[in-house]
């Protein structure tokens, strides 16, 4: 390894540069920033951190710093230098920690002042050249520089023009033998390309985007008129994203850049405010919180992004800025207008909630021509292993199972919802099984290459592919770009083929992939769509939570013919006979319904270690002992061998102990995994993965590096790329991302390696030694990987890191690793439970954080807030408080109009046991009162939940009526509101 150290020191008198505090902000105390600032810790970390986002997410910048050796560009370097002075103002505006930051101010404006020193008013001559066709394009401009023709703040165009004119010799040029070419081709070059040329060069863009430009005449007067609809294009087009700030560059004067050549009307900016400025700045906030998953914006939100874009000049928005310039900006985007706030979107995916909000709820609506009758009872009984005829939950699981089968055959769009272990693929492979199904066709289609196999595996007959499979194969997808879109010969491309379509890991897709995917399907000869996931699973990696939208549109909904176009199972398969599962009961917590009455058992059974054999539990204090907890828990956990060592112990569990076997069956690697949340410190992916290098012990003869990771022989592995691969057997094969497999052979001396991956028995793939940057690489070690690569996946054994800190951690995100584990569960959690227990708040939701306009508007204020969305989020009168189901909601608010103090979903503790009731008073005398509202009665499992619980109220004294008040949801799921009334009737008697 190589250790580079900067010459920053802490005297920084004595050296030149600047420093950012970051270790000094991590070491702060959080209740000494909230005092000092008003501000989180993270907050105020986040202000002084340069980041990408704060470079106007320009990938440019990003390529430039991505690469060690890579050159960053001096418009780069300006905007760079720019930031890290704002940084450091943020430092001196907070006041939390010493340091000379005025010294390093004035260092940062010294730098400004040279990189301005060396960039010209046309940085992009040559670029602009190039994109009309000129070979030569950069030697040109360095001849014309370099014999003094053009000095470096000079107009390269004017030397330009008189060398085509022949004004200029340029003896001895490489491209002497073409000038003539050049001079006809710049004659006939008319003078308003002339003008466009002018104005494009004078941004740090490249011949692609010039090209684009100049071969788009239609567009020259508004380009002269407003130069920053480059930034704007090129992000909603997501092509080369030009930033708002390169245009600044170019078109707001500045003699220390521009020289005399300084920007004139109509092209000129000469304010800040500007609204063609401003309306670029909205148009970049607006793409870039698609990444984030918002489909649309709240005005106070931009606005405050805009004056944080100001507060660099010192510069003010003015009072009520976009409804003043509304007309314009409505040319790129659209104003939306709920009960209490206004939001903007843009016009592309205004157009995609349209849409799908018209598809989902028109064939939800409507039954197929031909419904499909089957025996699924007795299909569906045949299925479950140790069916019983005489226990109630196998009788319950049938009657979901049957009611989705019958749903799939009369609905032309259904939903079925459900957590790993209820049943999903039984009902899919029965469906599969009908012989009208077989002779329709149905096209299986998964977000993933691991949830493409699985669910191919669900009929023999039938070949699953990946969405970006399919819309390729359809011409839907665009490789540039790596995005699915919808090409100008969509009607002719549409697929035709099955009548029915079913698609798996739906949480997983964004609404532009429903959209695009639904373009591609001949709607209306498609019998059936069938939308499979859980909705309580991490959102898709991107815009908006479509199918969490309509799970929550459809399962409320009060047409009764919308409702029963989804199932959800409720009852899980496999423990039937067994019992309750420990995982999915603590699963539960982390979903957003309202687990069973019983289930706060699930938090004291972890607390003492009395769990079922399903559900383990270990705790770590620091990144000092993890180490030796993971080790403890794998020598405990994994199957016990005599005699044998932790190297075999962990070979065993990944089928490794068997090389032969694992080639013919090499699912066999995914017997055991290990997840976290992240990759990157202590207790990230990297470094559990190094741990277990060391452990199975690795032989560096048979090894070779892949930086910044080395792989050996029988070392487990994932792909980290789509792509066609050839097999060593010259095979093509198609190899998905999340792909996990284990190395077959390495050679140090022949810097290759050999690798055989899950789904592809007997098939080997070459990877060869690089000391290149990871960005370049296509495979990862796999012992720990993360839990966002592990969605769409199971294995039998799952070991979870949960470190106490880390902004990524979600509920979400913890209920989808607790839902990988088909057998066990194995939990390390950082100092102990309690802190878990908050992750299980819709408070903690990142699906309920996202802005989205699919069935209904969906916004927060700001970034700080929740926004309130029919189904996932449940906001009460009393400030703050957020509970789990609407009728909560009507309790909460009835207790705070009559002035009741109460506390939702604490936990209480007597004489050693732990629950955590609906609400809690405390009477007149100090003793505490209790009440639940009881949901689900008409659910065998939640009323058998209950009885239990309720024999513990009783068990440590809360009888019913006295001390212990209990309501109900009726059968069609309405609440008696007088029944409320009543217990807070008496209630306020008691308090």
């Amino acid at each position: 390894d190589l250790i580079f150290e900067h010459g920053i020191r802490t005297d920084l008198k004595k050296s030149k540069g600047f420093l950012l505090p970051y270790h000094e902000y991590m070491s702060l105390d959080e209740d000494y920033v909230k005092a000092q600032t008003g501000k989180s810790k993270q907050e105020v970390i986040d202000e002084i951190k340069i980041t990408i986002p704060k470079l106007g997410n320009s990938q440019k910048i990003f390529n430039e710093l991505s690469y060690g050796c890579e050159y960053v560009s001096n418009h780069s370097m300006l905007i760079i230098l720019n930031v890290a002075r704002k940084c450091l103002e943020c430092v001196i505006n907070h006041g939390l920690v010493g340091g000379n930051w005025k010294q390093q101010i004035l260092w940062i404006d010294s730098q400004i002042a040279k990189v301005k020193d060396m960039i010209g008013p046309f940085p992009a001559f040559a670029e602009a050249l190039s994109a009309i066709g000129v070979n030569y394009a950069f030697i040109i401009e360095q001849d014309l520089r370099n014999n003094g023709y053009c000095g470096v703040k000079d107009n390269p165009w004017e030397a330009f023009d008189k060398l085509m004119k022949g004004e200029l010799s340029l003896p001895d040029s490489v491209y002497k033998s073409e000038l003539t070419h050049y001079r006809i081709l710049w004659k006939n070059t008319l003078s308003n390309q002339r003008q466009v040329l002018e104005l494009l060069s004078r941004f740090e863009i490249n011949s692609e985007v010039i090209k684009w430009w100049f071969d788009s005449p239609g567009c020259y007067d508004e380009l002269l008129n407003n130069p920053y609809i480059i930034s704007e294009e090129s992000l909603i087009e997501n092509y080369l994203p030009v930033t708002t700030e390169m245009i600044d560059l170019g078109i707001m004067a500045d003699p220390k850049i521009q020289g005399k050549w300084t920007p004139k009307a109509p092209s000129l900016v000469e304010s800040v405010i500007d609204n063609r400025r401003i309306r670029s700045f909205i148009i970049s906030k607006l793409v870039a919180s698609l990444s984030d998953g918002d489909t649309l914006i709240s005005a106070n939100e931009i606005e405050l992004y805009i004056k944080d874009c100001l507060a660099a000049d010192n510069h003010q928005l003015p009072y009520n800025y976009l409804m003043s310039n509304k007309e314009f900006i409505e040319e790129k985007t659209i104003y939306l207008n709920t009960d209490d706030r206004c939001a903007l979107q843009l016009k592309e995916y205004k157009e995609i909630d349209d849409y799908l909000r018209k598809i989902f709820k028109g064939r939800a609506s409507k039954d197929v021509k031909s419904p499909l009758k089957e025996d699924w009872n007795t299909i569906v009984k045949a299925s479950i292993d140790g069916y019983n005829e005489a226990n109630e939950r196998c009788r319950n699981a049938v009657a979901d199972q049957v009611k989705a089968l019958e749903m799939f055959c009369s609905k032309r769009l259904s939903v079925l919802a459900g957590p790993a272990g209820t049943g999903k693929t039984t009902v899919v492979k029965a469906f599969l099984k009908s012989p009208q199904i077989k002779a329709e066709g149905t096209l299986l289609l998964a977000p993933t290459g691991k949830a493409r196999v699985r669910l191919g595996n669900m009929s023999a007959d039938i070949q699953a592919l990946t969405i970006a499979q399919f819309l390729t194969r359809q011409g839907f997808f665009d490789w540039d770009t790596m995005t699915p879109c919808v090409p100008e010969d969509a009607e002719k491309r549409k697929y035709c083929g099955a009548k029915n379509v079913i698609i798996d890991e739906c949480s997983m897709l964004t609404c532009k992939d429903f959209y695009v995917l639904m373009k591609a399907l001949d709607l209306k000869n498609i019998n059936r769509i069938i939308l499979i996931g859980d909705p309580f699973q991490l959102p898709p990696i991107g815009p908006g939570r479509p199918f969490a939208d309509l799970f929550n549109y459809l399962k409320d909904n009060k047409d009764e013919y919308l409702r029963s176009a989804i199932t959800k199972l409720r009852y899980v398969v496999r423990t039937i006979n067994t019992g309750d599962s420990d995982i999915l009961t603590l699963a539960s917590w982390f979903s957003g319904e309202k687990p069973a009455k019983n289930s706060d058992l699930i938090f004291e059974q972890v607390a003492k270690g009395n769990l079922n054999n399903d559900l383990v539990v270990y705790t770590w204090n620091d990144e000092n002992d993890l180490k030796d907890c993971l080790k403890e828990a794998i020598e405990k956990e994994l199957p016990e061998e005599e005699g044998k060592s932790l190297s075999d112990k962990i070979r065993k569990s990944i089928g490794l102990d068997d090389v032969n076997k694992a080639l013919n069956d090499p699912s066999k690697v995914e017997r055991f995994q290990v997840l976290s949340p992240v990759k990157n410190p202590v207790w990230g992916t990297f470094q559990i993965n190094s741990y277990f290098q060391e452990w199975v012990g690795i032989n560096k003869n048979f090894s070779i590096e892949i930086a910044p990771i080395t792989i050996s022989a029988l070392d487990k592995v994932i792909q980290l790329k789509n792509e066609r691969k050839k097999s060593t057997s010259k095979e093509e094969c198609q190899l998905s991302n999340g792909q996990i497999g284990f190395v077959n052979y390495a050679n140090k001396r022949e810097k290759k390696s050999t690798v055989v991956f899950t789904g592809l028995p007997n098939k080997r793939f070459s990877y060869y030694s690089s000391k290149s940057d990871e960005a370049d690489n296509t495979i990862d070690l796999a012992y720990a990987i993360t839990i966002h690569k592990s969605q769409g996946s199971d294995f039998d054994t799952v070991l979870v890191v949960l470190p106490k800190s880390g902004r990524i951690l979600s509920r979400e995100l913890i209920y989808t690793a607790l839902t990988r584990a088909r057998k066990k569960l194995i939990l390390l959690i950082q100092d102990n439970i309690s802190w878990l227990i908050e992750y299980t708040k819709p408070q903690m939701s990142v699906l309920a954080k996202r802005n989205t306009n699919l069935f209904s508007t969906s916004v927060r204020e700001d970034i700080s807030n929740i926004p309130y969305v029919e189904g996932l989020i449940h906001t009460t009168l009393k400030p703050g408080l957020i509970v789990r189901s609407k009728s909560e909601v009507i309790i909460a608010n009835m207790l705070y109009e009559r002035g009741i103090d109460f506390e939702y979903e604490r936990m209480i503790e007597d004489n050693g046991r732990r629950c955590i009731p609906d609400f809690t008073f405390e009477d007149a005398s100090g003793d505490t009162i209790l009440w639940e509202h009881l949901g689900m009665l008409d659910n065998p499992a939640y009323k058998e939940s209950w009885e239990k619980k309720r024999d513990f109220y009783k068990s440590i004294g809360y009888i019913e009526g006295v001390n212990l008040f209990t309501t109900v949801d009726h059968e069609n799921g309405s609440i008696d509101s007088t029944e409320i009334a009543a217990i807070v009737d008496k209630l306020e008697d008691l308090i």
